[in-house]
């Protein structure tokens, strides 16, 4: 009989303990919270200086050509032949300056993804000249030679001027073969400088 009295009383205390969760349950609230992210993909790009090879005398040639080349960090012209007539002689280099763009707005520490496309050589009426051998320097940095199409990376830094990155492009034109004379004139072309993450 005493045995069936406690198993009674513990019985007893669990249904209390029961009944004790079952009324804290029914008093819990709920609070929602919201999840917010916020999304800024764009970056601030900004040409400050155009590609320019100043002033130039070009003479062309069916078989030979010539190269003028800029340096992308300090704007040096280089010209070049692979043989004579053909020839660059720079005449003025007071404008002469590889292209510079800023880029702002950017995640500090993230990977850029940056690439040169969609390029036209200069030109003017039938005559022309090739744009190629392109280089990169970032934020002043080492000089490296790029592909056109290929993507290439640099790292944003926030820090670095306050946020304001700087990407100089030094390139060469070559005399195109074919050309009876390279007429006075501006020949104009251009290139993409494409960014994204």
């Amino acid at each position: 009989m005493k045995t069936t009295f406690t198993n009674k009383v513990l019985l007893a205390a669990i249904g209390v303990s029961a009944l004790a969760l079952t009324a804290g349950t029914a008093m819990a609230q709920t609070e929602p919270v919201s999840a917010t992210v916020e999304v800024l993909n764009t970056l601030t790009i900004t040409e400050v200086d155009p590609l320019d090879f100043g002033i130039v005398a070009a003479v062309s040639h069916n078989v030979n050509t010539a190269t003028l080349a800029i340096d992308a960090l300090t704007d040096v012209l280089a010209p070049s032949t692979t043989g004579a007539p053909a020839v660059f002689a720079v005449i003025d280099n007071a404008t002469a300056s590889a292209a510079q763009i800023t880029v702002e707005d950017g995640a500090d520490g993230a990977s850029l993804v940056i690439e040169i496309d969609n390029v036209t050589n200069p030109i003017l009426g039938p005559s022309a000249f090739t744009l190629n051998g392109f280089e990169t320097a970032w934020n002043g940095g080492a000089v490296a030679a790029r592909v056109i199409g290929t993507p290439f990376n640099y790292t944003f830094l926030d820090a670095f001027g306050g946020g304001v990155n700087t990407i100089d492009i030094g390139a060469a034109v070559v005399t195109q073969v074919g050309v009876a004379t390279y007429a006075d004139g501006i020949y104009v072309g251009s290139f993409d400088a494409i960014f994204s993450y």
